[in-house]
């Protein structure tokens, strides 16, 4: 997947690194960020002058929303299990880096290996994949093995 030029550089800080991505990977890690603030931002009880959430201290203030805040901590009072935690921002990036550099590794194919590719992630058994490219299931057998053997060299780094 070819990565389009926007003008603008993307960083992500990792281990006081800064590297830089695309911008699909920086959206991708700074996303659970950008939603937990707006989640904050919903969570505020208080109304302030015009409707606008106010920023102060709710517990003093007379214009509270009715309602109150949800606690997760309730929840598994309840008896409700909170289920597997995200993945964590430096494991998104890296799968997205690898996602990046599999796209590249698949664009420098050629048709025949990039097709192969293709049949064998929409599911195609290797008999079918055989008669899709006209060619012996043992050929095939052997070109696969030479084609995953290639991307698996080519990827070694991220795996």
């Amino acid at each position: 997947m070819p990565q389009q030029f926007t003008g603008k550089e993307y960083y992500i800080e990792i281990d006081g690194q800064k590297i830089p991505v695309s911008e699909e990977v920086y959206r991708a890690y700074k996303r659970p960020v950008w939603t937990e603030h707006k989640r904050k931002e919903r969570s505020k009880r208080c109304i302030g002058e015009n409707g606008i959430n106010c920023t102060g201290d709710c517990s003093k203030c007379d214009k509270q929303r009715i309602g109150s805040i949800l606690s997760l901590d309730a929840f598994e009072e309840d008896g409700f299990e909170p289920s597997d935690p995200s993945p964590e921002p430096a494991e998104i990036v890296a799968g997205k880096l690898l996602l990046e550099e599999l796209f590249k590794a698949l664009d420098e194919l050629d048709p025949d290996s990039r097709r192969i590719c293709e049949l064998i992630a929409q599911g195609a058994t290797e008999r079918e994949i055989a008669a899709v490219l006209g060619i012996r299931q043992s050929t095939l057998n052997y070109r696969k093995h030479q084609l995953l053997t290639r991307l698996r060299e080519r990827l070694v780094d991220f795996i």
